[in-house]
């Protein structure tokens, strides 16, 4: 057998029995493993990484427009197919203009996507021709669109800007025709432009513009005007909207409807083909540099090896049923400091507040190991100013994740929380249990603390959402659920517990089924019959066994630990600190005396 094809099986046994690789190994085989992101080679979206941004988009002879994403994000995965419509259809333009995306989900693209200070996803910018960056010049926002339509005015409307301000002088003339004859249509244009085609519209129309930019390697002149332009309009005799307006060298015309940008195209390139000229509005894709690896020669044997041992490991997973792993947790904490706290490129304010109340909490109840906790203090400590950049937290960060700094006991991956693709589940899902994880400890951990903060979590959570969290949708939902809600009525820390499960649960019930939610794992009301019979009466909810069970399923002795070394941790295994504290005690009585049984005893499902 070849060597190559053996240290693959290996890999593959050393995955299907410790349900981990390395983290070199996963770092290596990330790109095996997850794949490309919301984006792949044979779409028209030019993929950018660190290794390819700045050579392509500075100094570019042509403009560059460019959506930074997460994979994750499930606004930016119901966006991503527009995106891609986009591309195709303006792939035309490709000399003047290209579209593109930067998935900043991926680890190695954080500086770049805190370097151009990207809070949300998507988030859309315009890059220049000759563009260079500065404190000042990061790009120009553009405005997301509703559907392709939109995103192209939107892009047309930043091309007809980058004109009006002397840039964009590679474009067509993508200024309206403002004089009052046809005699000036040809002018600056050499003798062997013989035709001229102007588009009448509406003001504010895109028709026209848009042709002119489909059309600009044709050997025409194509330019618009607007219906306000009442002098020309009248001396052509046009009463009707839009048209096209048939030029030669001689100004002969003639005046022809078209109500379309094709049917506009379908005109000129009728007029054209009897003048044996012809017609091009389209450009071959470009091949790039991805940064990705799949041009790396592998054996197909590796992959179906790969995805016969990833399968085993997810029915294992699945057959565990409702149980919390600390590498979800320890995953969900890594994706969150890296790429959306250090991405922020200064933070101060409200966000700095946060930020410590999130420390705070993390340093309180995560179930981290001694070196877990000297990292945590570590941020605590750099965010004790008036303000701390990003970076300075990246490279605490950076440091935590050698293997010799002994902080995270886990691979960087996911596992209940792995979706059936890299688009599914993942960071959303990690989140969650992260947050349910705090909210169950810290109930746990202040039994006969009478003084504890109720919303000492939650309002971690809410504040965490607001100000980092990189779907702009998902968080402005939070938000308005957790008024609608009354978050900050919740007067106990049980309650605590139970409004982020009804809160989670009101999530699951509006994205069931949306095209984000992953087919293996359709978003039902947890806890399901099967797994808990006694948490449901008939239809109605018995809110005291499903905080019993949601206690249990995320108490800090019930982690379940594959893939991770446990000699790092001493939480709940081994004699370690956690497995005799009075967290234990709430399988042996539960304190059930801050809920009302009279007000919370029954309540109706979903």
């Amino acid at each position: 057998m070849h060597p190559l094809t053996l240290l693959l099986l290996a890999l593959a046994l050393h995955l299907a029995n410790n349900a981990s690789l390395s983290i070199y190994e996963q770092q290596k085989y990330k790109q095996f493993l997850e794949g490309q992101g919301l984006y792949s080679p044979n779409d028209d979206v030019v993929i950018l990484t660190v290794h390819n941004f700045k050579t392509q988009v500075m100094n570019s002879p042509h403009a560059w427009f460019v959506e930074f994403y997460n994979s994750w994000c499930g606004f930016c995965q119901r966006f991503a197919p527009s995106w891609k419509a986009l591309s195709t259809d303006v792939k035309g333009w490709a000399d003047l203009v290209q579209i593109a995306a930067l998935d900043c989900s991926v680890d190695e693209n954080t500086p770049i996507c805190r370097e151009y200070e990207i809070m949300a996803y998507p988030t859309l910018r315009y890059f220049h021709e000759g563009y260079q960056p500065g404190p000042q010049n990061l790009g120009v926002a553009v405005q997301k669109g509703d559907d392709v339509g939109a995103h192209r005015r939107y892009l047309i409307e930043r091309l007809v800007t980058e004109q009006r301000e002397r840039r964009g002088a590679h474009y067509p003339n993508l200024l309206p025709y403002e004089h009052a004859t046809l005699d000036n249509l040809f002018s600056g244009r050499g003798e062997l432009i013989q035709y001229g085609f102007l588009v009448v519209e509406k003001f504010g129309g895109f028709i026209g513009a848009g042709v002119t930019l489909d059309l600009h390697k044709t050997p025409v002149i194509v330019r618009y005007a607007y219906d306000n332009n009442t002098v020309l309009l009248n001396k052509l005799g046009i009463s009707t909207l839009p048209v096209v307006v048939s030029v030669d060298r001689n100004l002969h015309y003639q005046v022809t409807s078209a109500g379309s940008r094709d049917a506009v195209k379908s005109v000129i390139g009728q007029f054209l083909q009897k003048q044996n000229i012809k017609l091009s509005d389209d450009t071959p894709k470009q091949e790039i540099f991805t940064g990705k690896w799949l041009d790396v020669q592998v054996p197909d044997m590796s992959s179906l090896i790969q995805e016969r041992a990833k399968q085993a490991l997810k029915e294992r997973i699945k057959s565990m049923g409702d149980v919390v792993f600390q590498m979800d947790l320890e995953t969900a904490l890594r994706y969150s400091l890296k790429h959306e706290i250090a991405t922020t490129k200064t933070i101060e304010g409200e966000k700095l507040q946060v930020l410590r109340a999130y420390l705070t909490i993390l340093r309180k109840y995560f179930p981290f190991g001694h070196g877990g906790q000297l990292f945590l203090t570590e941020l605590a400590m750099k965010a004790s100013g008036e303000s701390v950049q990003g970076s300075e937290l990246a490279e605490v960060i950076s440091r935590a994740e050698a293997e010799n700094s002994y902080v995270f006991s886990s691979p960087q991956q996911w596992l209940a929380c792995r979706g059936s693709s890299p688009a599914f589940r993942g960071y959303p899902c990690g989140l969650w249990k992260l947050f349910h994880f705090l909210t169950v400890n810290s109930a746990e951990h202040n039994v006969n603390n009478r003084r504890a903060d109720p919303l000492e979590v939650l309002s971690v959570m809410h504040g965490y959402v607001k100000n980092f969290f990189g779907c702009q949708d998902c968080s402005r939902h939070f938000q308005e659920m957790a008024l609608k809600r009354e978050m900050r009525n919740v007067s106990s820390l049980d309650s605590s517990v139970m409004w982020l499960w009804m809160a989670h649960n009101e999530v699951n019930k509006r994205l069931a089924g949306d095209q984000t939610e992953d087919p293996e794992y359709p978003k039902v009301q947890f806890p399901s019959k099967e797994r808990c019979p006694t948490c449901r009466v008939n239809d109605n909810w018995e809110l005291l066994e499903v905080l019993k069970y949601i206690k249990h399923m995320y108490s800090g002795i019930n982690v379940r630990y594959i893939g991770s070394d446990t000699t790092l941790l001493h939480v709940g295994l081994d004699g370690g600190k956690a497995a005799t504290s009075g967290s234990s005690s709430v399988f042996r009585q539960l304190d059930m005396t801050r809920l009302s049984e009279k007000a919370v005893r029954v309540r109706p499902v979903g």
